[in-house]
């Protein structure tokens, strides 16, 4: 037993070499292919072989690891650190590998926000995804809080006279419209249940009751949401878009599959154009709080409007 023991250990020993050693070639030849300094050179002299730049560089790696990290950290990734798992506790080690760490985190960050951005600048150009009928079954409660409240009956019934395909008046087609509209109810009542028992939570965590004055005041804000203006309702419809927008963004949108963009190489040919366009758009909600908070915040805004008898839309 002692003996396969002894056996079992030196494989593993000489499979962890050879992880190492793969690592280590990796890295030093992802390195010589950069503008990384070797060597000091004289004026006249030719430039270093690679074969050369490969020796200098196992060489300081050999002798001197944290001197290498010093050296080469910029240049290093989240796959080259694993090389260095094993010196832990050496102090400037310990320091570099936690850059290097930093850094590609932060990266990969800027590389999922770019890729959803050109994603949603696709979605928006293509006409579908962000059309008002699609995010309205998307967010049905969202959608009725910021728009459909404020559409009248007339509209209602001319939305619905589009959504009917005349093309296609089969019994089967029409059930199938039937299902989705009741899935779609089903989705709003239960997001409307979830708002509630989380308003309720709200309330208890600060010990406040509605008193029959804040129903009546509720009632009074009811009775004033029809009577905004046509400007007003489209400054909610901007805000509608906006906000499902930046929910697509911060990754918070539960019908589309981020894995088809955060891990799309695809979406990193940006333009320059497409690039300006990308910074301002980051720029302008760089102070702004989450996605979440940014809803509740406008719900709050909302009725600060109607308190007011109807937003100052021109000071948007």
């Amino acid at each position: 037993m002692a003996v396969e023991a002894n056996i079992e250990n030196s494989l593993k020993r000489n499979i962890s070499h050879s992880n190492k050693e793969d690592l280590k070639n990796q890295m030093i030849i992802k390195l010589v292919k950069t503008d990384a300094h070797f060597r000091h050179q004289q004026r006249g002299e030719p430039d270093l072989t690679q074969e050369e730049k490969i020796s200098i560089a196992e060489d300081i790696l050999n002798k001197n690891p944290a001197l290498f990290l010093e050296r080469y950290s910029q240049y290093l990734n989240s796959e080259d650190i694993r090389y260095f798992e094993d010196q832990k506790g050496n102090y400037l080690i310990d320091f570099y590998v936690e850059e290097i760490s930093k850094r590609c985190a932060d990266s990969r960050q800027n590389v999922v926000k770019n890729r959803r951005y050109q994603a949603l600048q696709k979605l928006i150009d293509e006409g579908e995804y962000f059309s008002e009928n699609e995010m309205k079954w998307r967010e049905p409660l969202l959608y009725e809080q910021m728009v459909g409240q404020y559409v009248t009956e007339s509209e209602k019934a001319a939305q619905m006279e589009q959504e009917i395909d005349k093309s296609d008046l089969r019994f089967s087609s029409i059930l199938l419209k039937h299902l989705d509209m009741q899935t779609n109810k089903q989705v709003y009542e239960f997001q409307k249940e979830k708002e509630g028992e989380q308003e309720e939570e709200e309330e208890k965590e600060s010990n406040e009751n509605i008193s029959e004055a804040d129903t009546d005041d509720e009632e009074e804000i009811d009775n004033k949401k029809e009577k905004i203006s046509e400007a007003e309702r489209m400054y909610f419809r901007d805000e509608f878009l906006r906000t499902m927008q930046e929910k697509f963004l911060s990754g918070q949108d539960a019908s589309f599959d981020y894995s088809k963009v955060d891990n799309n190489a695809d979406y990193d040919s940006l333009d320059i154009a497409g690039h300006d366009a990308e910074e301002k758009y980051f720029d302008a909600d760089e102070d702004s709080d989450s996605s979440a908070n940014t809803v509740q915040r406008r719900d709050m805004q909302l009725t600060s409007c109607m308190d007011e008898s109807g937003c100052n839309v021109a000071e948007r």
